[in-house]
Order: C-alpha cells, then sequence, then structure tokens
C-alpha cells in the first residue's frame, strides 16, 4: 500500500457546509420521489447520439434512451419508469436532457444476474455496454468515455473527495458494500492491469480497508486530493498518447455491482444540499434519486433573502441549473451561493477586513484565525485581464505541472509545447483552484478543455 501526501492545494473556507445545519454529519435523510426525473447530457460533450424515444413513450428503469453512435451498443439509460416528457436540445439540435414523469408504481427492465466469476471480459462488456455502465466509465488522456476497444493498462477507483461540500465516498458506500466488492471484480476482469483504488489515509470503510485483488494507496491533504488526475500522476503517470487509464468513482463501482448481482442499475446516491443560500436548518445530506429535479430539491429550503445561484455539483466545477433542470450524471452536491454581480465602491482602496484572501493581500488574512469560515458570492470583483505572475498558482498545484506555461500554450493553440507542459495528464477539474485564486481571472478550465477537445480531435477523429 502507497501513501500520498498533498502538501500543495486548499480546502476553500466557505460558510454553509451540509453538516452545519440541524442534521448530523453521518445524517442522510431520504427525499420523496420527484414527479419528473431528468437525464442530462452536458457531460457527454464529445458523444453524437441516436435517440430512442420520442415524448408520450413509456419507459423502464435501465430502458435505454440513446445510443452512442461511434461505439456499437454503448447505451445511455433511463434512471426511472415513466412517461417521457420532453427531449429536450439545445443549439444545433444537441441533446441536453430526456425528462420523465415518473410513475406512480416504477418498474425495471428485466435482467438476470451475472456470475461475475465466470462470465467472459467479452461478454462482460457487452452486458455493461447494454446496461448503461459504460457510460460512466472515463478514459485518460482527454478524460473521454472509455472505448472498450481499447484496453487500460490500469483502472483507477476513486474512493475520496476533496471539493467543497461533496459528501464522502464513505457515505455513498455505506450498505453497498456487497455491490462494490462485486463491482471492483467486474474492474479487475476489464484489465491485465491493476486496479488502483484510492481512499483517505484515515478512512475506517472496510469496503475501502480490506478490498481484495486491487492495489490500494491512501491518501491526504487539502483539495484537490480527490482529483483522479493527482492519483495517475503519483502512481501510473500518463506520458504519451497511447498511455490508456481508464477511472471510475465509487458510485460508478457500485453501480456496476448492483448491475451483475441484482441486473439493476442503482438509481440512487446520497447528495449534499449545501451553501450560504440554503436555509441553515436544511443544510445536510439527502438520499436522493439520479437525475432528480432541481426544482424539487430546493423547494422551500432556499433563502428568499437575495437572489440565489444555483448550482449543479461543487462551486468550482459545478453547471449553473435552473429550477426545471435536473442534477448532473456525476453530480453529488447541490450548491446554492448569493447570486450577486454589485461592485464595492473604490475596493482596490479598502483593508479588506471582511474579505477572504489566498494570498494574504487583504488584511483579513492576518486579522482571522486559520479556521474562520466566509461567506462566498458569484461576484469576481474584476474582469478578465492579461496574466499577472505564474507563481500565484504553484501554492495550490500539487502535480509537476507549470500552470502559467500550460496555459498559455493551449491559449495559442500550440498543443504539441501543451503536451510537454503535461496536457495529457491534466484535466480541466485540476486548474479550478489556480483558477479560483487567479487575479487576472483568466477562465482556465474553459481554455483547457477546448484545448483538449480540439487536440483529442487532431490526433484520435
Amino acid at each position: 500500500m502507497s501513501h500520498i501526501k498533498v502538501k500543495r492545494g486548499l480546502d476553500i473556507p466557505m460558510e454553509g457546509a451540509p453538516e452545519s445545519g440541524l442534521q448530523s454529519k453521518r445524517h442522510v435523510q431520504p427525499l420523496d420521489i420527484p414527479k419528473v426525473i431528468g437525464f442530462t447530457f452536458s457531460s457527454f460533450r464529445d458523444v453524437k447520439f441516436r435517440v430512442f424515444v420520442k415524448p408520450g413513450d413509456t419507459v423502464l428503469i435501465g430502458q435505454p434512451l440513446a445510443e452512442d453512435k461511434d461505439v456499437a451498443h454503448r447505451m445511455f439509460v433511463s434512471p426511472a419508469a415513466g412517461v417521457v416528457k420532453e427531449v429536450r436540445r439545445g443549439e444545433k439540435r444537441v441533446l441536453e436532457a430526456i425528462t420523465i414523469e415518473v410513475a406512480s408504481t416504477e418498474e425495471y427492465v428485466e435482467r438476470d444476474p451475472l456470475d461475475i466469476q465466470k462470465i467472459s471480459r467479452e461478454n462482460l462488456i457487452q452486458e455493461l455496454l447494454q446496461g448503461g455502465l459504460f457510460a460512466s466509465i472515463y478514459s485518460r488522456p482527454f478524460n473521454r468515455l472509455a472505448n472498450p476497444q481499447h484496453p487500460p493498462r490500469s483502472i483507477f477507483v476513486k474512493a475520496v473527495e476533496s471539493a467543497p461540500f461533496v459528501p464522502p465516498a464513505e457515505m455513498q458506500v455505506e450498505g453497498r458494500e456487497q455491490e462494490f466488492e462485486t463491482g471492483l471484480l467486474a474492474l479487475k476482469k476489464l484489465t491485465q492491469g491493476p486496479v488502483h483504488l484510492v481512499f483517505r489515509a484515515e478512512s475506517s470503510c472496510k469496503a475501502f480497508t480490506e478490498a481484495k485483488g486491487v492495489e490500494k494507496h491512501t491518501i491526504e491533504g487539502p483539495h484537490p486530493a480527490g482529483n483522479v488526475s493527482l492519483h495517475i500522476h503519483a502512481i501510473d503517470p500518463i506520458l504519451k498518447l497511447d498511455d490508456i487509464v481508464w477511472t471510475v468513482t465509487t458510485l460508478d463501482v457500485i453501480s456496476i455491482g448492483s448491475f451483475i448481482l441484482h441486473g439493476k442499475i442503482a438509481i440512487d446516491r446520497v447528495i449534499a444540499l449545501a451553501g450560504t443560500g440554503v436555509r441553515q436548518e436544511m443544510r445536510g445530506y439527502y438520499r436522493a434519486r439520479f437525475g432528480h429535479s432541481i426544482e424539487a430539491l430546493v423547494h422551500g429550503k432556499m433563502d428568499p433573502k437575495e437572489p440565489q445561484r444555483i448550482i449543479s455539483g461543487n462551486v468550482l466545477t459545478g453547471d449553473t441549473a435552473k429550477l426545471d433542470d435536473f442534477l448532473g450524471v456525476s453530480h453529488t452536491t447541490c450548491t446554492l451561493i448569493p447570486d450577486t454581480t454589485s461592485r464595492q465602491f473604490l475596493s482596490f482602496f479598502r483593508l479588506g477586513k471582511d474579505k477572504y484572501t489566498a494570498s494574504g493581500t487583504y488584511l483579513s488574512g492576518h486579522m482571522n484565525p486559520k479556521d474562520h469560515k466566509w461567506s462566498f458570492t458569484t461576484s469576481q470583483h474584476g474582469e478578465e485581464r492579461s496574466f499577472i505572475d505564474g507563481s500565484v498558482y504553484e501554492p495550490v498545484m500539487p502535480m509537476k505541472v507549470l500552470t502559467l506555461e500550460l496555459v498559455r500554450a493551449c491559449m495559442a493553440e500550440d498543443y504539441e509545447l501543451a503536451d510537454q507542459y503535461g496536457l495529457l495528464e491534466v484535466d480541466p477539474e485540476d486548474f479550478a483552484l489556480p483558477e479560483f485564486v487567479c487575479p487576472s481571472k483568466i477562465e482556465m478550465m474553459n481554455i483547457v478543455r477546448d484545448a483538449q477537445r480540439q487536440y483529442a480531435k487532431d490526433v484520435l477523429g
């Protein structure tokens, strides 16, 4: 067992943590099943879909809604049973979501359990493709959906969370230890290389600490300790295009295990409802459905004093959501923060007693205790400007990556140079903290995301 110690990073001291409400950290409150559930496709940016359903069709849980045109039989399956309400499309008819009015009694597509000991790798792949499980297995470099025709040299299981307000991985696996164990066995069959399980050093979860057939690794330190790129960088670095590594989350492993043991996908998860925009007594952990309605999730829980920004996901990498949207397929957090664009008069001339500073610029960085929590809003307190100093990113970038140089190479569309600076090793989420502390307000995540998409298109087609 190896150990990773993250020394550079930042746990953003935000007010509104889920455990700050009446619920204790380990108490999970069940939510009523929403009237409408949605499968959002916004995270599958590079997939071309063949849609199988139309409004008015009746579907079962696990029934295919769409297929990947480029990977035969890769299905995206329904998280609910009921009647298709809408096939939502955006610009250029890009598929955004499929919404389902939930039936009073839900039924699953009937599938037989699988014998993980006897099934061949080829048959397992076909079953996982048809069952919608290959819609949650990703491949590096470029963090695209994994192609089963390109086997990985290793698989990484992310069993640690460090982003703001995201529920601990241990909460997802509690009560589902058997499914998690079976999911790991399935992953082991998908690769001839090792399966790396990475979890918190202080974790007491036996599903992690006593996992069999995998290489276990512990990690400690601040965010981005939970980022998969950091795990791969420390354990099995990606140096060239054909260094294929697959990644899955704890929830994905549980869903694979549930599919194998019971013939059913897992349709619920523990989520955190947090942020200062949530009434304090309502902040906490909830058991919600895959694709849970945002409106049903926040109804009666929002602070009515001022407009709120609803974020599906964490505040660093999540997506802005509206009331008629749905929780993202990979999101386990719904965060609400005050939505304000107002500027403080003569802000540059103030001492900043009540402002958070990551660099110690304001007086608040020297007056307040280290555990002081701050209320953040959507205001950026300035507009985008030229890069000022690349050294400001080093304290929050634990990977051996030259942040400023890499982002500049991406902006210049010099992908060969960006490759030399580590473009193959990173993911846009790795630049969330540099973007947060950036005095120039540069949207680094978008820059890296666009560069990787174009580079992947050039070299992979």
